[in-house]
């Protein structure tokens, strides 16, 4: 099985290989996600993570057409960005983009698909409070009414690929 971390960082997941521009995060290939086609090809992968990269680029359709491309039908693409709520979404300067619920929607309809999960995240104090379980089953409302109330950590999205 073979699995590629893009934006792998310094915390690549155990067993992918990392596929990052900085060459300290001694990934496996080094590659600016901007830059199209990706060194990799058609149909040859069977998962890809995009843990806390797409905020850091320019051209998020381009990593959704990439991945549909180089996954296998049947692939999963797993993404995680921080919600437009967490602190983490501020932290960095070099984050180009802030995540909501809802702006999943065009980047799920650019590539066939189907969606095997899509949840905000929150830090364990709010699952107590129902909090995650609401924000969930009633995303708008959330997003609308209660967000800075209850500010989320991050937004997860795995899809898996119809070719």
């Amino acid at each position: 099985m073979i699995t590629l971390d893009f934006g792998c960082c310094d915390n690549k997941v155990p067993g992918t290989y990392g596929v990052d521009i900085d060459i300290k995060n001694n990934p496996n290939v080094i590659f600016n996600l901007d830059k199209k086609p990706y060194p990799i090809k058609d149909s040859s992968v069977d998962r890809v993570y995009a843990k806390h990269i797409l905020e850091h680029l320019n051209d998020i359709y381009g990593i959704f057409a990439e991945a549909w491309r180089i996954l296998k039908p049947g692939g999963e693409f797993f993404v995680e960005v921080p919600h437009f709520s967490s602190r983490v979404a501020y932290s960095e300067p070099e984050h180009n983009r802030y995540y909501s619920y809802f702006m999943f929607d065009k980047l799920i309809a650019s590539i066939p698909c189907e969606v095997l999960q899509r949840e905000i995240t929150f830090h364990r104090i709010f699952w107590a409070l129902g909090i995650k379980y609401l924000a969930n089953k009633f995303p708008d409302a959330y997003e609308r009414f209660w967000v800075y109330h209850f500010p989320a950590e991050n937004l997860k999205l795995r899809l898996r690929i119809k070719k």
